[in-house]
């Protein structure tokens, strides 16, 4: 017969008891959430209200490893059954009345009383190591980490998530298998046009997922970035901007183009209208691209080299790694060299441009850079205050 808390000290005395033992070790990440499936049962996905970071509510971990009897290794995902909820909840009864608001109880209420109608059942997913996805449900937890910003672009494992996550269609945030689509287009031809798909993709939107104006960020186009994006206060994503998983901003920052998988941007920095990163998914590249403080990269330019602060791509400029780029950076130890672009990773206060004479590739250091490295030795950004602000 279990026996339950009936105060906090009772409570958090379970608790230490609990992880003086070597049943427990504190996850890296963990949360509760509903499965979500398509209609033939296919779990597609996730949702995850609430997520809890290393060393972030440690003692609700304790007590669902406890109930649930999870072992504190790998990945692990317990199906809750009513009875268990009611054994979980059951411990934090000293925690009923206290006026504060506890997120993981009240999820667990949530979940207490989900319908049978409400496709997909409930998990507790734990992740204790950080080896690659095991399976939907600690993949997409992976995915809810970051745009959470528990964790930052590259530091989850997440090698093989194509191969765990199942392609799907989207309508909304509901998924659809083939089978579903192909009644979906017969009802549409005959009943009228309901079938109305968003993608078909293997990842959630973050807008869908994430409270993005909690999260302090404004995104114009609900396809504009991908769950699993790394979104920093501030950052703004207009319109033909784009934001996939495992990539994003480190600070507050403009994003009118694209940031391609496992590319970070550093705060205050701008990557203007049709402007990309090269991303590490296809294509050989193995070099993840990162762009430091008040960079900007201008309309249609390309980087596939990681720079340094204050730092500007010119307007329809490719540098690629092996561009071969004419140095003009006095003080720099290649200047007056022409080197591969590779060569010049990390080059802060530069800026990429084709010679107006010779139509050369060059960097050179201008006005412009020294004035965006002067802002940022005095706390300021190059961006528009009043288009970034957190709140």
């Amino acid at each position: 017969m279990n026996t339950y808390p009936t105060s906090i000290q009772d409570f958090q005395d379970i608790v230490a008891d609990f992880q003086a033992s070597d049943r427990y070790r504190a996850p890296l990440v963990y949360a509760v959430g509903r499965r979500v499936a398509t209609r033939n049962g296919t779990v597609a996905s996730v949702r995850f209200p609430f997520v809890n970071g290393n060393s972030q509510n440690t003692g609700t971990a304790a007590i669902l490893m406890k109930v649930l009897g999870v072992k504190p290794e790998g990945v692990q995902s317990v199906v809750l059954q009513s009875g268990m909820i009611h054994d979980i909840l059951d411990h934090f009864e000293p925690f009923k009345n206290d006026g504060k608001r506890h997120d993981n109880l009240e999820l667990l209420k949530w979940a207490q009383h989900a319908t049978a109608s409400v496709r997909g059942s409930t998990v507790a997913t734990f992740i204790f190591d950080n080896v690659a996805p095991q399976g939907v449900d600690d993949a997409t937890l992976r995915l809810y980490a970051l745009s959470n910003r528990l964790y930052k672009p590259r530091e989850l494992n997440l090698d093989g998530i194509f191969k765990v996550l199942p392609k799907v269609t989207w309508v909304g945030d509901t998924p659809m298998d083939e089978g579903e689509v192909d009644n979906a287009l017969l009802a549409a031809a005959f009943d009228g046009p309901k079938y109305v798909p968003s993608a078909v993709d293997k990842f959630p939107l973050y807008i869908h997922r994430i409270n993005a104006a909690k999260m302090g960020v404004r995104i114009c186009d609900q396809y504009a970035v991908r769950l699993g994006a790394y979104l920093s206060e501030g950052t703004v994503v207009m319109y033909g901007g784009y934001i996939n998983f495992n990539a994003g901003t480190l600070g507050a920052s403009m994003v009118e183009g694209l940031i391609a998988s496992s590319a970070v941007v550093g705060a205050g920095s701008d990557i203007g209208n049709g402007a990309k990163t090269i991303g590490v998914l296809s294509g050989g590249n193995d070099v993840p691209i990162s762009i430091g403080r008040n960079c900007l990269l201008e309309l249609n330019s390309t980087l596939g080299i990681p720079i340094g602060d204050a730092t500007i791509i010119a307007a329809g400029v490719a540098v690629l790694a092996g561009s071969l780029v004419r140095v003009g950076v006095e003080g720099h130890p290649k200047n007056g060299e022409t080197v591969k672009a590779a060569e010049l990773s990390g080059i802060s206060a530069a800026t990429f441009r084709r010679n107006d004479k010779d139509g050369v590739l060059e960097v050179v250091r201008m006005e412009r850079n020294e004035k965006f490295a002067r802002k940022l030795a005095d706390g300021e950004d190059i961006l528009n205050a009043d288009l970034h602000q957190k709140v």
